[in-house]
């Protein structure tokens, strides 16, 4: 069989050829919000207040994700920026001696603060910041309280020697 060929008038091509770029741009535009929202979400602001110093490390672990944050100074606990309890060289009043080794005031805020997050049984992350110079059992107290409040996933702030 031999092949055809057309001697005959070419077809002519339309000459105003437009390039279709819509679905390139809704590409780009959904891969730059995703990168923004990851890069937003991997930046973290912590900035201790004036006279704490964080105790340092060799080595630190992993990165401090943006959640609520609770410091833990000489004479305060702030949670979230927020006074929760004034301490007298890091030690709690008699007053803050709860049952479980709580203090009913960390509790409390701890507590109102959960309720204003939108998923209270999802998010549980804290981040913790202590002056190097805060005792264990002062520690331990605020620890406790954000467990009874029902934070899980805690985080101790430190500085890294890198």
């Amino acid at each position: 069989m031999a092949a055809k060929k057309s001697f005959g008038k070419k077809k002519s091509l339309p000459t105003d050829v437009a390039l279709q770029i819509t679905s390139m741009a809704d590409i780009f535009m959904i891969l730059l919000v995703f990168l923004l929202k990851n890069y937003a979400v991997s930046m973290t602001n912590i900035a201790p207040t004036a006279h704490m110093t964080l105790p340092e490390v060799e080595k630190a672990q992993g990165q401090v994700k943006e959640s609520l944050k609770v410091e833990i100074a000489a004479d305060t606990v702030l949670v979230d920026q927020k006074l929760a309890v004034r301490l007298n060289r890091f030690q709690f009043d008699a007053n803050e001696m709860g049952d479980n080794g709580v203090s009913p005031s960390v509790l409390k805020i701890l507590k109102d603060q959960r309720t204003l997050m939108p998923e209270p049984n999802l998010d549980s992350a804290l981040v913790v910041m202590a002056d190097q110079k805060t005792p264990y059992s002062t520690l331990k107290r605020v620890v406790a309280s954000a467990a009874q409040a029902g934070f899980v996933d805690l985080q101790l702030v430190v500085v890294s020697n890198e």
